[in-house]
């Protein structure tokens, strides 16, 4: 040991730190440092959950003009990770169950502290369930949250929201749909989702969820999974979509708001592939593939009074599809269909 510090530079290095143990004022700092730390973690573990917990069911509450009530809050203040517990949403009446998950976490990044813009490393729910009614053409029992939205005015110049939220789950999701216009019910079961990031804003964060979709929808199994691609450096997950003659028609009604068009008919088909790119400096969201409408007829929408602006079957569908190509590239319309090449991509 003592042939160790013959060296000078070590030796040096030797006395310096026994300088600086000796030092009254380094060991002062530290002792301050580490009380301001278990100061912070008292505060966190013990008095930031009751307080979490009852701002947000005061703004919740609020906001959406129904009861908001949580079980429980959980917090570790050191790595910024959240878990809610039993979160539960009343619909109108206050009785009735809109919203309930048993369990949330987000998983917060330090970056977002010193960004002062939402980043979460990972947000996961656990056995959500959705209560979704349908009182009326295009009115749900949520179109007062969607109106009030609306009605808030907003700055056209304000710059868009920076955020980066990564690995988003769902799982045990349920959806129950009554519709009483209709009198009919569906239910969505056994919901998994799986969604690697939706982000505007660099991030570094390491993406653990592949894209996956899985559920029954009135007891028809439906699965989409995803896939990684080995050794590419951009971590690129893509997922496939296809449609097969999708009625539009019958499930315009339940658009929650009013559209500029009318569709009385149109089949959709197509083959789509979502790419999840962890691209620099910003991840991105691209679609390509293609896309096919059939027996395509918009008609623009008229109030009474106002005159019959409808064109003929081919007007319509060249003009349509000549608004889609200006956002996602190339398209022929003929006899009725119109052939879409979709490539784009987001942010």
């Amino acid at each position: 040991m003592a042939g160790l510090f013959s060296n000078p530079r070590l030796a040096a290095g030797r006395d310096r730190a026994l300088t600086i143990y000796k030092s009254h004022r380094t060991r002062k700092i530290v002792l301050i440092l580490a009380i301001v730390v278990v100061v912070f973690g008292l505060l966190g573990f013990l008095a930031a959950p009751s307080i979490i917990r009852s701002q947000i069911e005061k703004h919740a509450t609020a906001a959406l003009q129904r009861p908001v009530t949580l079980g429980a809050v959980h917090l570790n203040p050191y790595t910024l990770r959240l878990e809610l517990d039993q979160l539960h949403i009343a619909d109108q009446d206050g009785k009735s169950p809109f919203v309930s998950i048993d369990q949330a976490v987000v998983n917060a990044s330090w970056s977002s502290v010193f960004r002062l813009k939402p980043v979460l490393d990972e947000l996961s729910l656990q056995g959500p369930r959705i209560r979704i009614v349908r009182t009326g053409d295009q009115r749900f029992n949520f179109s007062d949250i969607i109106d009030r939205i609306n009605a808030t005015p907003s700055d056209p110049n304000a710059a868009p929201t920076r955020f980066a939220i990564s690995n988003i789950s769902v799982h045990n999701g349920n959806i129950q749909f009554d519709d009483e216009t209709l009198k009919t019910e569906h239910r969505v079961e056994n919901l998994e989702l799986g969604i690697p990031f939706i982000a505007n804003l660099p991030s570094d964060t390491d993406v653990f969820v592949q894209p996956l979709l899985s559920m029954k929808v009135d007891g028809s199994p439906l699965r989409m999974e995803g896939h990684t691609k080995p050794f590419a450096d951009s971590r690129e997950s893509t997922i496939d979509f296809r449609l097969d003659r999708f009625d539009l028609a019958r499930y315009m009604s339940y658009v929650p708001a009013k559209l500029p068009v009318a569709i009385p008919k149109g089949l959709l088909s197509g083959d789509l592939t979502l790419h999840f790119v962890q691209a620099k400096p910003t991840p991105q969201l691209q679609v390509t593939g293609k896309v096919e409408l059939r027996r395509f007829r918009p008609q623009q929408q008229r109030r009474p009074g106002d005159p019959d602006t409808r064109q003929g079957h081919g007007g319509s569908v060249r003009r349509a599809a000549a608004a889609i190509t200006l956002r996602t590239g190339r398209a022929r319309a003929r006899s009725g269909t119109a052939l879409l090449h979709v490539r784009g991509r987001w942010p």
